[in-house]
């Protein structure tokens, strides 16, 4: 591209400016003039050095690509993983709320890597749409459904995972909860789980289907689990149970990414000590309460 300085002109110049402003730099009589003079020169100067570029006050090619960068917002292009990497606004705005919603990628660095890659395939198994590791339409309006879970907040802390017996108490008696399972394990894990919600409260709606005298309600979440590794099913959430310190937020996002004809999610039970030779009753015992706590955060 050609170099712009200071004293150039016309829509190139007026992109530029555009761009500046986005970024909040003040560009005070140059706004979107079209022209290149003294503000414009000290804003490049000022964005340049934030991007870590050698002192300038022009917009070379470098400059110009750390600009475009800078000013994708998510949505704006399809990502996925190639090389050389995506890197931009738009990136580091899909890992801020994958990490925010449970889903690891290694920090938002603002690249797509594999990381990244593996963390939307997690995404998109959890919110029951094609897990194909490209974050494109579905991607992109199944994150802004879940804006208010992830926009404005960092990565999961310890005090997401926390929830007190009061409030425990208060989510089991409002919502209706049956949790069963189609293999040995699963079923002593939600019997489990069953059992643990009737002891923290009696009037616990949340119950295991051995357990069930009737028909569950249309309203009642089917939670299912599994030991096995499973095909996801196509529009029901799969949340990978492979990780205690993120699973309430995957199954909040599984959650709010059911429609009320299909009001059931696929819990499988991934965590490393389920293969040992030696799992036993306490193992069981673990995975439910874990279970148990994570739902409760997900409904708090």
């Amino acid at each position: 591209m050609e170099v712009i300085v200071k004293g150039s002109s016309g829509p190139a110049v007026q992109d530029v400016q555009r761009r500046l402003q986005s970024l909040g730099f003040e560009l005070w009589q140059d706004i979107a003039s079209g022209v290149y003079g003294e503000a414009t020169a000290a804003a490049v100067m000022a964005f340049r050095a934030r991007e870590g570029i050698s002192i300038g006050d022009f917009v070379d090619q470098q400059t110009w690509s750390a600009l475009v960068d800078a000013t994708f917002t998510l949505g704006d292009r399809v990502l996925y993983l190639r090389i050389p990497y995506f890197h931009g606004r738009d990136v580091a705005t899909l890992q801020s709320a994958l990490e925010s919603l449970g889903f690891n990628c290694g920090g938002s660095d603002g690249i797509f890597g594999a990381h990244t890659e593996r963390a939307l395939r997690e995404f998109q198994f959890n919110a029951g749409i094609t897990s194909d590791g490209i974050a494109g339409t579905s991607t992109f309006s199944a994150i802004e459904r879940l804006h208010h879970a992830w926009q404005g907040k960092g990565a999961l802390t310890l005090e997401d995972q926390t929830l007190g017996f009061a409030r425990a108490a208060a989510v089991l008696e409002n919502a209706s909860i049956c949790v069963f399972s189609t293999d040995e394990t699963g079923r002593i894990i939600a019997e489990r789980v069953s059992n643990l919600a009737l002891a923290t409260t009696a009037a616990s709606r949340v119950v295991s289907a051995q357990s069930l005298t009737q028909a569950p309600q249309q309203s009642t979440l089917m939670v299912q689990l599994t030991t096995d590794t499973v095909d996801p099913e196509d529009g029901i959430p799969l949340v990978i149970y492979d990780d205690d310190a993120t699973l309430n937020a995957r199954i909040r996002t599984a959650i709010e990414s059911l429609t009320p004809s299909q009001y059931r999610i696929i819990i499988q039970i991934a965590v490393p000590a389920i293969a040992a030779p030696d799992f036993c009753a306490r193992d069981e015992q673990h995975c439910a309460v874990a279970l148990l706590d994570a739902l409760c955060l997900a409904f708090a």
